[in-house]
């Protein structure tokens, strides 16, 4: 990697008197300027335009950060989207001179449509190196409340999903639970308020922030106000483990899993144990109905502790790249295993063996990526997956993040493919059973419509008829993908490690 920082400047100053957008030296010929336009674009390797930053100040890893340019910042861009994007033919070649680097990342992308007419890539995205950071432990800022948008223009309908123990809206005297709705947060109406900029505020809040809610408790008739200040929230994401017994004594898993960070390897293995005690369990439902995916391996060992040791060593998830060569494919091909240790965090984990010939799944449509990738990976070993819900987003595709000057950028870098080569779930996995939430009953209660309805098909093996009194709206938006009230996406937080080259997630 070049370091010397007056030759990246003069190289620099070169590239941007030239208004060209490959990387020449001002001792070239007029000429030879002239045949390079003519021909095809030059890459140099993106490590020639590593860490050189425009604002050294917001680079994360300050000791590698050269001064420099927007154009040096998108030169890195240009060159390691050339590299390793799954669609790289696909990008029009764009001038790093052109604009900030914000701007030339959107740019580097496919704008093509799939046969469904939808974008080709709607994953394309970026976050700051410190809150990536922080995602990767289940860090966020709020109140440890997750709230959904049931309804997100006037008539507004915004409730409680659920709520994280040892928060601040399950604290002595705010108490909040799912299925409470929220009316009106600092004095202005959820209802119908034009006054956009408090309600976000207050729905997604920075740390440290006090907001006031007026909240009216499932069961209740009467509203009531709390306060609560925002702060660094460690989510915990697998809840509510539970064996539930059935009319003839079998025993039936259940856990809400709602995101594949770094500590979810640890909660998913403890939950395995459990499952396993006094005689194991017959059937497993496991709810991914908040589960927006994050790291591959995690995924990986749920699977496998799902399908059992009889699996081992089959594939769980084999990557495609661009064939560039730039991305190892064996390096990210994953079987199922059942490692002796958990190399993340060296607590001698051991990934226990269920063995299920079936699993039922609760989903709905921001079930996403590496829950997809569990679903995919088990029927393409032949394991029955029941379906319950709503279709599930759509990803097939993964992200190998990558971090320069403070910011982790997420390209689609692979397609994961099953053991059969499967990976046609573009458009969702539809459900065997169709259910939408409810927001009557808590999550785990046999009498909430989507575990009740998989508890249903499992003694009946048909769908039964499902209704609800709240449901979410088709399209509404939620805080897992964090969407404001007006539509317009507040920020994104997906999971993995500190790096340059990240834990690939789906």
């Amino acid at each position: 990697m070049i370091k010397g920082l007056s030759l990246i400047r003069t190289l620099a100053v070169c590239l941007a008197l030239l208004g060209l957008s490959v990387f020449l030296g001002c001792g070239d010929t007029y000429e030879t300027v002239q045949k390079v336009q003519k021909e095809e674009p030059v890459f140099y390797s993106s490590e020639t335009f590593a860490d050189i930053c425009a604002d050294p100040s917001k680079a994360y890893y300050k000791e590698l950060t050269t001064p420099g340019i927007y154009a040096d910042e998108n030169n890195w861009l240009r060159s390691w989207s050339n590299e390793t994007y799954l669609w790289y033919d696909e990008i029009k070649d764009q001038d790093p001179a052109c604009c900030s680097t914000p701007v030339y990342f959107e740019l580097m992308k496919t704008f093509e449509t799939n046969a469904a007419g939808d974008p080709k890539d709607k994953f394309h995205f970026t976050q700051s190196t410190v809150e990536y950071l922080q995602s990767r432990d289940s860090v966020s800022s709020g109140y440890g409340a997750r709230f959904v948008l049931l309804q997100a223009s006037p008539p507004r309908d915004v409730r409680v999903a659920y709520t994280e123990p040892n928060s601040p809206a399950t604290s002595s005297g705010v108490n909040l639970s799912r299925g409470a709705r929220i009316l009106a947060i600092d004095g202005e109406r959820v209802l119908d308020s034009n006054n956009i900029d408090v309600l976000n505020a207050g729905l997604y809040p920075e740390v440290n922030k006090t907001h006031t809610f007026t909240v009216l408790d499932l069961g209740s008739d009467t509203p009531r106000t709390v306060t609560m200040t925002s702060a660094a929230i460690t989510s915990s994401p697998v809840h509510n483990v539970d064996i539930l017994t059935a009319s003839n004594g079998d025993r039936i898993g259940y856990m809400l899993f709602n995101d594949h960070s770094a500590p979810a390897a640890e909660a998913i293995i403890s939950a395995g144990r459990k499952f396993l005690e006094n005689s194991g369990i017959d059937d497993l439902i496991i709810d991914f109905r908040y589960n927006g995916g994050g790291l591959l391996y995690v995924a990986q060992i749920l699977a496998s502790m799902v399908a059992g040791t009889e699996k081992e060593g089959e594939v769980f998830e084999k990557v495609e790249t661009n064939g560039k060569g730039y991305i190892d494919s064996e390096t990210f091909n994953f079987a199922f295993e059942f490692p002796a240790e958990d190399t993340l965090s060296d607590t001698d984990l051991t990934v226990p063996s269920i063995g299920l010939k079936r699993l039922f799944v609760l989903t709905s449509d921001e079930t996403c990526s590496a829950s997809e990738s569990i679903i995919s990976a088990l029927r393409g070993v032949d394991i029955d997956v029941i379906v319950i819900g709503s279709p599930t987003c759509g990803k097939p595709y993964g992200f190998l993040p990558t971090e320069n000057c403070g910011t982790v950028y997420f390209s689609i870098n692979f397609r994961g493919v099953n053991a059969k080569g499967e990976a046609d779930y573009e458009k969702g996995f539809t459900p065997t059973c169709q259910a939408t939430e409810d927001f009557n009953h808590l999550l785990g209660d046999p009498e909430e419509i989507l575990l009740k309805t998989a508890l249903a098909y499992r003694d009946g093996g048909t769908c039964p008829d499902s209704g609800s009194t709240a449901q979410r709206a088709p399209g509404a938006a939620s805080q897992a993908d964090q969407q404001s009230l007006s539509g317009e996406p507040i920020s994104i937080q997906p999971s993995g490690l500190p790096g340059k080259i990240i834990h690939p997630r789906m």
